[in-house]
């Protein structure tokens, strides 16, 4: 056989043999990606389950001590006043006691209206039961039965439904950020909005109290709060933009995308 030949059978078997083991090494990295990415998947998957539950749960936590808060100071003072009127009816005056029984009626109809109130907010998919506005909007108004603040709601019209799960986590983040307000903020009004556009829904929560240096919270490992609506924020795809400064209130804004697949990929962007 020829030198030359022998050179390129060699040559060609050599070239064989190493684009061979490159189609094995494509092989085995794809392979590993694919590999990453499902569990990448089921990690993201199991982590907004884990959040879900835990948004469940702390909303359920908070309606039992919203219902008892209820329940000693409001449902027990109705309870008292009809008490004190039945047993304070003048029977001797016609006219009176029929004025005194139908204020009766009335605090007991408003009675058995709060009583079917908290009974719904004992429900454990509340959510799914009344609607994102409708939950935003009775958290409102238990702030405002507080009679320590002025808050107000406002909901534009044909909100797009996003699915419970996700309706779930954003309202939990919403009572997170007014809870936080109620406690910290010193603040008198307070306004919660919920608008969208073609793509987004917006949720927006805001106060006129003393505000805070949202990224010097952060670096100081204050953030503790800001990071769970953070993570949060991330596993519905959200964005979470919080702006506040020193004596300036505070204001959240949450864009989540109407139709999306759960990622992790969110960040806090302060401003100034």
């Amino acid at each position: 056989m020829p030198e030359t030949i022998k050179y390129y059978i060699i040559g060609f078997v050599i070239a064989f043999l190493v684009l061979g083991l490159f189609i094995i090494l494509l092989a085995i990295l794809y392979s590993r990606k694919q590999i990453k990415n499902r569990n990448e998947k089921l990690e993201m998957q199991a982590q907004f389950s884990e959040t879900l539950l835990q948004s469940q749960l702390e909303i359920q936590e908070q309606t039992l001590q919203n219902i008892s808060n209820e329940l000693h100071d409001n449902l027990g003072q109705i309870a008292s006043l009809i008490k004190i009127n039945l047993h304070t009816v003048p029977l001797d005056n016609v006219e009176k006691a029929a004025q005194k029984l139908a204020d009766t009626r009335e605090l007991t109809k408003q009675l058995i209206n709060d009583i079917k109130s908290l009974s719904r907010s004992l429900s454990s998919d509340r959510i799914a039961q009344i609607g994102l506005s409708n939950a935003l909007q009775a958290e409102v108004e238990r702030i405002n039965r507080t009679e320590q603040f002025i808050a107000a709601f406002e909901c534009a019209q044909n909100i797009p439904a996003i699915g419970n799960d996700k309706a779930t986590i954003l309202f939990r983040m919403a009572q997170e950020v007014l809870n936080n307000m109620v406690k910290h903020s010193e603040a008198k009004n307070i306004k919660v909005s919920l608008a969208s556009t073609e793509n987004l829904i917006i949720l927006a929560v805001s106060d006129n109290g003393k505000g805070f240096d949202v990224a010097d919270k952060l670096k100081h490992g204050g953030g503790a709060g800001l990071r769970n609506l953070q993570k949060r924020a991330a596993l519905i795809k959200a964005t979470l933009t919080m702006e506040s400064n020193p004596g300036k209130g505070t204001f959240v804004k949450i864009e989540v995308p109407c139709n999306y697949a759960p990622d992790i990929q969110s960040e806090i962007s302060p401003r100034r």
